[in-house]
């Protein structure tokens, strides 16, 4: 009698984990799609910011520069380029100014002469 119970109350459980079916409609409103897109496309001509920690005209020194800025801030992106024969390190991509004003006080501390940097975004 206990294993007809038990294999009953098994059975009536096998029934509700099967019953989990259904469909679901998402009512979106029309206006939503247009503020997404117009969203994305002011995001393609806004700036962001970042700190230049290094110049020079020396590649090596440069690299160096970049090699340590990876180490010491592992989260930010650090980029390397060459603009009017000048190697410059940049390091962070900040959405807003005050952002980048606070980091660059924490980066001043290993970088004295870091400036704060206002960039075109990439599309």
């Amino acid at each position: 009698m206990k294993t007809f119970y038990t294999s009953l109350l098994c059975l009536g459980f096998s029934a509700f984990c099967l019953a989990q079916e259904g469909q679901v409609t998402l009512k979106q409103d029309e206006g939503l799609e247009k503020l997404l897109n117009l969203y994305k496309e002011s995001n393609k001509t806004s700036r962001y910011y970042t700190i230049q920690i290094h110049s020079s005209k020396a590649s090596q020194g440069a690299q160096n520069a970049k090699e340590k800025a990876a180490k010491e801030f592992p989260d930010w992106p650090s980029t390397l380029d060459f603009i009017n024969e000048y190697y410059k390190v940049t390091i962070g991509k900040f959405n807003t100014k005050f952002e980048a004003q606070q980091k660059l006080i924490e980066v001043k501390k290993e970088y004295p002469n870091a400036l704060l940097i206002a960039d075109q975004k990439e599309e």
